[in-house]
């Protein structure tokens, strides 16, 4: 029999401010290092080839350990296991700001993608036990809005931080925000809940899935990597493989069956379904608006950067009132209305030309945030209505997974398309055009959703 977490008689909103913080830290760095690879390597006397597994060292674990991540966490006690991944992630930092040799900085990057990656999948439990179910989009879509947010926000912090201080103060910001989560938690998230307490032992069989989706998530980024390469082709394409025979064996995992069990459930799959297909439009134009207006328009990286923003700036204006609206309206009106917003903003956009300045995007960039934020709490909070109690940490495991492989493969497609085009509005609007089916099909998957509802 599932056991259900009891109901609360007010929303711990302290506790959703601890998960808010704890998911700015593993957003944040995953775009802060980029600016200080050029510097860090000078440092220890490393090249571009040795840097970029600063960056991969990462992201891998986050891919690796979300579902498997998940799983443990349906068992361990909600504050422990807070503290634990916060915690950890706060030692792995100074690890790496007080490393003395490269190899100790990658060992010390890779357990801060582990504990990042513990951090990341919490969160949707945490806010299950800790806000009340009426007021579960607007929470979702707080913490949710913060991820991109964080994105477009580390370059700025970590090159502000670099040059006053050094690039090892880029890792050690993140002790006081750890401290921060951390006291916060620690008022407000319960130490055990039916089913949940303590640390239970991984044990073997989390162990052997973490292996194996870790062989799939290192062939899976070494093949984005080699994509849009003249001499990668057959290379991305081995990888590629190996990615799809690593995922075949998990498949076949009897550790695998929670997770297919939810696949399963329609209310689920569609939603889940969506969410990559958004995450990889929003993270393409970080790579495709950049290029375009500084080979088309010769715009500088201020306005670039300006244009960038409309998209954080649409999202974080309408996703508390994405929340408001959800958890009075129903979650799956708002996350459709989001999708159709999203969709509207990429079409704008594939009418872009030579004379489309800066300031003609910015209209069009700020109707894909605004559809974001619109959609991201909102999804978030119907994923967490359906999923039950007893493996809400597998369904969260599952949507960090798919949240990362859309904002890793939306610069890849763009790249892909920028390349073939050979550049200029031609590789943008090819870029544009791809994640505008993907964004297509999300939005027939939120609709489906909403026609089942209203057939249920």
């Amino acid at each position: 029999m599932t056991q259900e977490a009891p109901v609360l008689e007010r929303t711990r909103w302290s506790a959703v401010v601890a998960v808010a913080l704890g998911v700015v830290l593993a957003a944040l760095d995953m775009t802060v290092v980029a600016v200080v690879l050029p510097e860090l390597g000078a440092d220890f006397g490393a090249g571009p080839s040795v840097t970029q597994w600063v960056l991969l060292g990462y992201s891998l674990p986050l891919v690796a350990l979300s579902v498997p991540a998940g799983r443990w966490l349906d068992r361990a006690g909600p504050l422990p296991s807070f503290l634990l991944a916060v915690g950890g992630f706060g030692v792995a930092s100074v690890l790496i700001a007080v490393a003395p040799t490269m190899s100790l900085l990658l060992a010390g990057r890779a357990l801060q993608g582990v504990f990042g990656s513990l951090v990341g999948v919490a969160a949707m439990p945490l806010v299950a036990t800790s806000v009340r179910p009426e007021h579960r989009a607007r929470a979702m879509s707080i913490v949710l809005t913060l991820i991109p947010l964080s994105g477009v926000a580390g370059p700025a912090v970590g090159g502000v931080l670099a040059d006053a201080y050094g690039w090892r103060s880029v890792f050690l910001i993140n002790v006081p925000i750890v401290v921060a989560a951390m006291w916060a938690g620690a008022r407000t998230i319960p130490a055990r809940l039916p089913g949940r307490r303590g640390l239970p032992l991984p044990g073997g069989r989390l162990v052997r899935e973490a292996a194996v989706l870790g062989v799939a998530a290192t062939a899976f980024f070494l093949a984005l990597d080699l994509l849009g390469r003249s001499e990668g082709g057959v290379l991305a394409a081995v990888l590629g493989l190996v990615t799809i025979a690593a995922m075949a064996v998990w498949v076949r995992l009897p550790e695998s069956r929670p997770v297919r069990s939810l696949l399963a459930r329609r209310e689920l799959a569609l939603p889940m379904v969506a969410l990559p297909m958004t995450t990889a439009g929003i993270a393409a134009l970080n790579f495709l608006v950049p290029y375009f207006l500084a080979e088309v328009q010769q715009a500088s990286p201020r306005v670039i950067g300006m244009a960038l923003l409309t998209v954080s700036a649409g999202m974080a204006v309408f996703s508390p009132l994405a929340g408001v609206l959800a958890d009075r309206l129903g979650n799956r009106p708002v996350t459709l209305t989001g999708a159709a917003v999203i969709l509207g903003g990429l079409v704008a956009l594939l009418f872009t030309d030579t004379d489309t300045t800066a300031l003609g995007l910015v209209w069009r960039l700020a109707l894909v945030g605004i559809g974001n934020g619109l959609f991201a709490g909102p999804n978030a909070a119907e994923i967490l209505a359906r999923t039950p109690t007893a493996l809400m940490g597998t369904s969260s495991g599952i949507t960090s997974l798919l949240r990362t492989l859309g904002f890793s493969l939306g610069p890849a497609l763009g790249a892909l398309a920028w390349t073939a085009a050979t550049g200029g509005v031609n590789g943008f609007v090819g870029g544009i055009a791809i994640v505008a089916t993907a964004a297509s099909l999300a939005l027939v998957a939120v609709g489906l959703s909403v026609r089942a509802g209203h057939r249920s």
